[in-house]
This record gives structure tokens, sequence and C-alpha cells, in this order.
């Protein structure tokens, strides 16, 4: 990992649950790299207050390293996991609910970038109410996942535990813009 990129993570990192500068995201990507020593959003382009900052040098999101800043655009993450559950009759029932994380315009600091399109950031007013730093999982693409099991369910009929097969399958759909930028001596 690149030395300022290491600088920005530990920094970040140290900041879990506090609230930096005036609790704005950008304030907590701009402290970090100017605790690094690299240059800021300030130093490469556009500040006004709905601009897409620019923090260094662009790279790919699948080449990302821990410490790189996340700028996000009209960014929306939606989970939907669906249950499917069928008895030996071929009764049973199917619920698939949707939760939505969104992001018009936001900045985080990279935490972990495994590859596999699941990234850990370090982030504050992720609600638009100044909350403190805190780390949370995102994807900076989709996926779908399934798996099956075959266990004890209550059936909604006549509310009698019996095995049933379970198909548990999680996707998630990822729009709008996320940019990854590189730390950068100014």
């Amino acid at each position: 990992m690149a030395t300022l990129n290491a600088k920005v993570l530990q920094w970040a990192s140290a900041q879990v649950g506090k609230q930096i500068g005036a609790g704005e995201c950008w304030d907590l990507a701009n402290k970090a790299l100017g605790q690094a020593g690299a240059g800021t959003s300030s130093d490469f382009g556009p500040m006004g207050a709905d601009d897409d900052y620019i923090w260094g040098d662009e790279v790919a999101l699948k080449d990302a390293l821990p410490g790189d800043i996340l700028q996000y655009r009209d960014y929306e993450m939606t989970t939907t996991t669906t249950t499917d559950v069928t008895f030996s009759d071929d009764s049973g029932w199917v619920d698939a609910p949707s939760v939505t994380v969104g992001h018009p315009h936001h900045t985080s600091v990279l935490s972990k970038n495994p590859g596999t399109g699941a990234i850990t950031v370090l982030e504050q007013n992720y609600k638009g109410n100044k909350e403190a730093v805190r780390s949370s999982t995102i994807r900076w693409k989709g996926s779908s996942t399934s798996t099956t099991t075959r266990k004890l369910m209550k059936r909604q009929d006549n509310g009698k535990m019996e095995s049933a097969v379970v198909v548990v399958t999680v996707d998630v759909t990822v729009t709008g813009t996320l940019k990854a930028y590189r730390p950068k001596k100014p």
C-alpha cells in the first residue's frame, strides 16, 4: 500500500465514533488527507457544494487500495433478500424485502477492498444528520448469491412445524457513480 494511503487509513480508522470537523462527509476525507500530507479536493478540482470532488489520481474501483478516497454521485445499492419456502406438498410462501442505501452526493475513505465488489468504507454524515465516523460495507458492483437448505419451518396455513426446502437468494444492484481517487502530494 502506498505510504500516503497508509497514513490516510491509519488516521481515519482512529476516528471511528467521533465527529470530524463540521460533521460533513467531506470533512473526514479532507482531514485524513491533510494529516497524511496529501493534497485535498481543494487542490485538485472544483469545490462547489454540489460538485463531484477530485481527491487525487482516479483509479479503477477494482484497483482501489485502502486509504483511497471514494466520491459518490447518485449512488444506490439495493439489497433484495428472497426467501422461498416449499413444503413436501408444494405449498409454501415467498418473501422478498428490499433495503436501499443511497448517497446522492457523498465522500468516504476506503478501508478494505478484497476485489469481490464488496468494500468496507469509513464515513460520516451517511444519513445526512452529521453522524459520527463509522465503518460500513457497500458494493461497487452488483451480485447475486443463493443457498438452499432443508429445515423445520412453521407453516402459515396451520401453524405446524414441518420440514421444508428453503432457498434464500440475495440480489444486490448498484446504480449511480462511485469513483476512487489515489492520494497524492499537492
